[in-house]
């Protein structure tokens, strides 16, 4: 079992985890490249398929009926399911790697560890999900739904930054009585140190932040025109091919994104581990 001795820091884990993500590409390449191209292909999918596109934006208020909050939700529990289980087989071998030095390759889902990773990250993901659809009943006042959606978000990211620990635990096997159990141990393992996480995962995510807010943008083209007073809205434009070379950069991006965070709590869990 990977440990680390004495007060770990930011840039170290930092330096580590990268080093850790090469080593998850050297160890298991064929997983690594089959969920970037499966990232890269949702990314070119939501931008080129417009009822995809269409149900994953957030309807606007003169918009809202059954069938549209129905498509837009159940567009959002696909999403959660399949980058669930997209990633959750990549997160376990790296996981595996930092902390059991372990490098045998099989089917991802032939493990029980891998299968719990999954249930744990889509069911968390889920709640997120849950609790943003209330915001669509705020629709009326933009600016309290946008309130409200930005609390959820901050409580969110709070809350996954305490208890991020128990994903390296989930993906080695470490036992929890309960689900109620597993959480408290992942607020256990961070209490003291949340600016410690906080500061890591930042500090090792840079790059690629930036690669993403690049990537959207070229994505996301260029801005619609204005309406002229008393026209007919305009037909939204098909998707050129730099934006879908980006969408697709984008989802390869945030695969990355999610091993490098991988690797991270896994060294942040070899810290804290022995004062759980």
């Amino acid at each position: 079992m990977t440990r680390i001795e004495g007060q770990p820091k930011a840039r170290d884990i930092a330096r580590q985890s990268w080093k850790s993500l090469r080593a998850a590409f050297g160890a298991r390449p064929l997983l690594f490249l089959v969920t970037l191209l499966l990232g890269a292909a949702w990314g070119v999918a939501a931008l080129r398929i417009a009822p995809l596109k269409t149900a994953l934006t957030a309807p606007k208020f003169d918009d809202f009926s059954a069938a549209v909050i129905a498509a837009h939700v159940g567009a959002k529990i696909v999403l959660v399911l399949f980058w669930s289980a997209l990633m959750a087989p990549l997160a376990a071998a790296i996981h595996r790697l930092v902390l059991l030095n372990e490098r045998g390759a099989e089917f991802p889902y032939r493990r029980f560890e891998t299968r719990n990773l999954f249930y744990w990250l889509a069911g968390l993901l889920l709640a997120f999900v849950a609790a943003r659809s209330f915001c669509l009943l705020l629709g009326a006042v933009a600016f309290v739904r946008g309130l409200s959606e930005l609390t959820i978000n901050i409580a969110a990211l709070v809350v996954a930054l305490q208890i991020g620990l128990i994903f390296p635990a989930i993906a080695i096997g470490v036992p929890a009585g309960s689900a109620e159990k597993r959480i408290d141990s992942g607020f256990r393992m961070t209490e003291g140190h949340f600016l410690l996480v906080l500061r890591t995962i930042l500090l090792t995510l840079i790059p690629l932040i930036i690669a993403m807010v690049v990537l959207s943008r070229v994505a996301g083209g260029p801005p619609p025109p204005k309406l002229v007073p008393g026209a007919p809205p305009l037909e939204p434009m098909a998707p050129k091919m730099l934006q879908l070379i980006a969408a697709g950069l984008l989802g390869a991006v945030r695969v990355t994104a999610v091993a490098l965070v991988a690797a991270t709590l896994s060294w942040l869990y070899a810290a804290r581990r022995k004062d759980a």
